[in-house]
Formats: structure tokens, sequence, C-alpha cells
């Protein structure tokens, strides 16, 4: 920073203060004393923001435009600035307000909606309104590839897939050897269930980016979402330097090499959990695996896992293992010489679709803890239906998986012979609003402590229905009945077109058919469930 600069914003401060004061000769004043430090013109304090924002020096950045933004408020290219400044600083929410100042202003100044719109997709805003704003400005300028690319997101958020696809069709033909054209067309393919020229333009993007983390794991995503895990695991171990996955806090410094099949001879490996509490309760099935080769070669083994998991785990896999741990910190783990996340066991494993360990229940929920809930349930004679409408709303996916209690109410309402109850933690309007819709639902959420609370609870139910969340994963590996609503693109454990899943063999599938609809799926799930419903059943009172 210039040695001037401090003078320079101070006057300039002084000049606001002066026109807030209506004082037209003290602003003059200052402006002129301001403009012997730093040129005044709009190049020149772009080229000054410029350095600041290449110095790293942000917070500099943001004052220098936003009291020019004060000083000119009718300059759509001073609220402009100062909106790009907030961005740069990671401050997107705060740059709406001056985008939409300049909006206001001139709503063709250059690349105006196209920042707009991606202030409002990393802000979590109306997707509608982010939409609109990309619509225009690709009308304005449409050999503007960058827009052509956030066009797909925008059309598709808003569940356009044909012109989501014509958007992502367009970006590729205006760059032919763009990585992230070609990425950005196999996502929205996968929309469209195009699994072949899907996978086409995965490998096509990686094969011209191969150290991108974030095309590499797409594309390993789809090679298991099509039940390739010889390719499809390896090509997964990429989601650790990919900055769009879920694992935003990146890797533990463990201190020790990820074990990679060296000999654990007089070892100790240490296998931890990562990502999402589903993919916990899926992944946990490998630990007898795992830990009978690490005692077969003369090796011991360290399970880490999340404390939300109570005892659970351990209840159920604790005899495999020499030592389990909830330890929240590394330096209170036991020690070890390689590690292991438990997502990339089967990679270690040689695991194919064939060779799943998919018997269950494996995992086990507290006798006494059922017992309590069997006999609290003990008087509903009705088929007892466990329910989850919704994966976690921060995720990318959740808009495309969620079905949410509105649906479920239309289907389920006039269903006579079911009890409905909440599976969904901290969801108490959603069960007020399906109540108001008709579906009684009740909810026991806030006894759960942890999962397994929530584990004693699934296995007294008669079935589960639910989306792509843990509730699904976790009434799977209880050996519960489970339906599982899934969206055209899901995750890819339940991989493509099969109404059974390799992996859990109590589970049954309900997939969409086309992009979006869930009406046909929820008049599928009703026909069986009033089927089921009406069955003749005998009551298990042990």
């Amino acid at each position: 920073m210039s040695p001037t600069f401090a003078s320079f914003l101070t006057f300039l401060r002084y000049a606001v203060q002066a026109q807030a004061d209506n004082d037209a000769r003290a602003r003059a004043l200052w402006l002129e004393a301001a403009s012997h430090l730093q040129p005044m013109d709009g190049v020149s304090i772009d080229r000054l923001m410029l350095d600041l924002l290449a110095q790293q020096d942000t917070a500099q950045a943001v004052a220098l435009v936003e009291t020019v933004a004060q000083l000119e408020p009718h300059s759509a290219a001073a609220s402009m600035r100062a909106g790009y400044a907030l961005q740069m600083a990671n401050r997107h929410g705060d740059a709406l307000a001056p985008y939409r100042h300049a909006l206001s202003l001139d709503p063709a100044f250059p690349q105006l909606r196209k920042n707009l719109a991606i202030a409002l997709n990393l802000t979590g805003g109306d997707v509608e309104e982010e939409r609109q704003l990309l619509e225009a400005a690709v009308a304005a300028d449409p050999s503007d590839f960058d827009l052509w690319i956030n066009l797909m997101s925008a059309r598709r958020a808003c569940f356009d897939l044909d012109g989501a696809l014509a958007a992502a069709r367009r970006a590729v033909e205006l760059d032919a050897d763009s990585a992230v054209a070609h990425g950005n067309l196999a996502q929205a393919l996968k929309e469209a269930q195009q699994w072949d020229e899907a996978q086409t333009h995965a490998a096509a993007a990686c094969a011209r980016a191969p150290d991108n983390a974030s095309l590499q794991t797409s594309l390993g995503v789809l090679h298991l979402l099509r039940g390739n895990y010889a390719d499809g695991w390896l090509a997964h171990e990429a989601r650790w330097n990919d900055p769009a996955s879920m694992l935003t806090s990146g890797r533990p410094q463990f201190g020790k090499p990820q074990w990679r099949g060296e000999s654990l001879e007089g070892k100790t490996l240490l296998v931890w959990g990562e990502q999402g509490m589903g993919d916990v309760l899926q992944f946990c099935r490998f630990i007898p695996l795992l830990a009978q080769r690490v005692h077969r070669e003369g090796g011991h083994i360290v399970w880490n896992s999340f404390p939300q998991m109570g005892a659970l785990l351990p209840r159920s896999f604790g005899m495999h293992v020499d030592v389990y741990s909830a330890a929240r910190e590394i330096d209170a783990l036991p020690p070890f010489d390689f590690e292991l996340p438990l997502v990339s066991a089967p990679l270690m494993l040689g695991t194919r679709v064939d060779s799943i360990p998919s018997g269950v229940p494996y995992l086990h929920a507290d006798d006494a803890r059922r017992n309590a809930w069997r006999a609290r349930l003990a008087d509903e004679k009705r088929l007892k239906v466990g329910l989850a409408w919704t994966g976690s709303l921060n995720h990318g996916r959740n808009r495309f998986r969620r079905v949410g209690t509105q649906r479920y109410a239309q289907a389920f309402r006039d269903i006579e012979g079911v009890a409905a109850y909440s599976l969904q933690p901290g969801a108490t309007t959603d069960v007020e609003a399906a109540r108001a819709a008709g579906l009684p639902i009740a909810d026991f959420t806030n006894e759960w402590r942890d999962f397994d609370d929530t584990a004693a609870f699934v296995s007294e139910l008669d079935l589960v229905i639910s989306v792509c969340t843990s509730a699904a994963h976790l009434a799977s590996a209880l050996g519960q009945r489970t339906w599982v609503l899934l969206d055209v693109n899901p995750y890819w454990t339940w991989m493509t077109d099969r109404r059974d899943s390799p992996w859990y063999p109590t589970a049954t599938l309900y997939r969409q058919r086309e992009f979006a609809q869930w009406q046909p799926v929820m008049d599928e799930v009703a026909r069986d469930l009033r089927a089921l419903a009406a069955e003749p059943r005998v009551n298990d009172a042990g």
C-alpha cells in the first residue's frame, strides 16, 4: 500500500462527511486535497482497487470503493466497483446491495448482471432472479462463455432441463477445448439420464484437465453410479482435492501416511470417518473385512468415528477392532502408523458390485432402548411408518432430492391403517405443515440424543419411507424394510435403473422417470403403501 493511501482515504472520508452535511465547498476542498495524492478518475480508482486486491489487502480495497460509492451515489460504475471488491473479499451477501443499486441505475452495465447472479448463487439467493439476470446477460452478449456455463446451473435449479442442456451445449460450441464446458455438459446430461454421453464428456473434461480434482471426482462418481467400481474407487480418491466436495474442512493433518497396501506387521492402522453420517452408516460394513486383513498381517486396527453415533458403532463392530474412539482431536487418538479414510476402504479391499458385504442387519440397536420404544408404541395397531422427506438443507442437490411434506401429505393422508412418524430432527415446521395438510405425523425426534437413539426407534417401525439421506442408510443397515425415493440423478450408491440395491437387500428403490417429476413416484409409493397397510399383520410382541 502506498504511504499516501491512508491520507488519501482520510480526505475522501472527510468529503463524504461534508456531503452528508450539505457543505459543497468543504466537499470540493477535500476532494481537491485527495486529488493531489491520487488521480480521482474512474480508471485510476479501478487500478488502485485492483492493486490492493492483488496485495490481498481486501479491507482497504473495500474501504476505498465504498467511500467512493458514497461520494457518487448516482454512478453505476461506483456501485459496481463496490460490489466487485466485496465479492473479492468473499463478502458475497454484502455485495448484493451495491450491485442491485448499480442495476437500478444502468441495467446494461458490463458484467453487472453476471456478477450479481454469482453473488446470488453463492448466498443461496432466489434462483429465479439469478436465472433472469443470466438470461438477460446472455441475450446482450451471447458470446460470453462464462454466462452459458452459469446459465446451465441456473436453468437446472429452476427445473428447466431442456434449457440447461441447451446452455451446456452452447458453451461447448463456444469452446470445444474447454474442460469446464465438457464437465458442465456432463452434469446436465446426467439429469437427462443420458449416461453414455455424460461419461463421454466427463472423460473429455478430465483429458483436457488431468489435474482438476473436481472433474476427476465427478468422473469417478459417474463410474460408481454405473457400477464400474474398478475405475470408480480410484478416481474417487481425488475428492480430497476437490473444492466442490463435501470435504470443505480439508483432510485432517494426521502426520502419518495414508495406507496404500503396505505391510501392517507390527503396525497400527487408523480408520476414520469422513463426509456425512450416511457415508459412515453405509461404509462401516467394511470394518470386519479390514480388521481381518490387518490382523492377518500381524497389525492392529483403531477406528475413529463421530460422537453423534453414540454406542451404535462400537456395539455393532467393536469386537472386530482393537480400539474404538470417538475422539474429536487428533492428539486424543491412540498411536498409529498409517491412516485410512473409511470411504477408501472398498478401494483397498478391491470391492466390486458382486462382492459388496451386503448382509443385514449389520447395525444393532440397544435392546433396552428398543424395548422402551416397543412398549410406548404397543397400542398402535396400524402400520408404523417412519418418514424422511428432505436431506441436508445445505447439500447442493437437496433441491432435487427432497420430496417435502406436502407431497407426502397429498399421497398418504387418505390411506387407512397407517401411522406416520417423523424421522426428521429439527423439522417441527414441516411436521406442522403436514398435519395442517391432513397427514398426522407423530414426532419423537426431540427425544433422540444420537444415532443410537434413532436406531432403537427405527427398529420398532414396520417401514421407513425416505429420500436419499441418513435415515435411508440407517434403516437399511438395521435390516428394516425401506423404500427410498430417488431423483433421476441419484447418489452413486443407488446406481441406475435398478429397483433393488446391492448395498441394502431390504431396500426398494422408487425412481423418478423424468427430471423433477415426483408425482408418478408418489403415486407408485402410495399404491404400494395402501396394499401393504391392507395386508393382515401379526404384531410382534417380542
